[in-house]
C-alpha cells in the first residue's frame, strides 16, 4: 500500500505540473475600427455572414465620420468668413462715423471713436492671426 500511495502522489505532481505547463493565460489586443483577419474569419463562423456585417458597419462609420467633418470644417470656414465681413462692416462704420463727428466740430471724440474702430480691427485680426497659429502648431504636435 505504501508504494501505491507514493504512486500515486508522484502520478499527481505530474499531472499538476502537466496541467500547470499546458494551462496558459492568451490576451490579444488590437486597435482600429476593425478586429484583425483572424478574429474576422471567427465572426463568420458564429454569425452567418458576420465578417462582411462587421465590413458594412466600419465603411458606414468612416463614412459618417468624414461627412461630420467635412460639415464641421464647412461651418467653421464659413463663420469665419462672416466673422471677417461683419468686422470689417463694424470697423468701416467706426471709423466713418468717428470722421462724421471730427467734421462735426468735435475733433477729440470722433478721433477716440474712429481710433477706436481702427484698433479693434487691427487687434482682431491679429488675435485670430494667433489663433490659428496655435491651433496649426496643436494639431501638428499632436500628428
Amino acid at each position: 500500500m505504501p508504494k501505491n500511495k507514493n504512486h500515486l502522489s508522484q502520478s499527481d505532481a505530474l499531472s499538476k505540473q502537466a496541467v500547470q505547463q499546458v494551462v496558459g493565460i492568451v490576451e490579444q489586443h488590437f486597435s482600429g475600427p476593425l478586429p484583425p483577419p483572424q478574429v474576422l474569419s471567427q465572426y463568420d463562423e458564429i454569425i452567418p455572414n458576420g465578417a462582411e456585417r462587421i465590413m458594412v458597419m466600419a465603411e458606414k462609420q468612416g463614412e459618417h465620420r468624414r461627412t461630420l467633418e467635412k460639415t464641421a470644417l464647412d461651418t467653421d470656414s464659413r463663420n469665419s468668413l462672416l466673422g471677417v465681413i461683419f468686422a470689417f462692416v463694424i470697423g468701416i462704420v467706426t471709423v466713418v462715423t468717428g470722421a462724421i463727428v471730427i467734421i462735426k466740430g468735435h475733433s477729440w471724440p470722433g478721433t477716440l471713436l474712429g481710433s477706436a474702430g481702427l484698433i479693434g480691427l487691427v487687434s482682431v485680426f491679429i488675435y485670430g492671426t494667433q489663433q490659428k497659429r496655435q491651433e496649426r502648431k496643436s494639431k501638428a504636435d499632436e500628428n
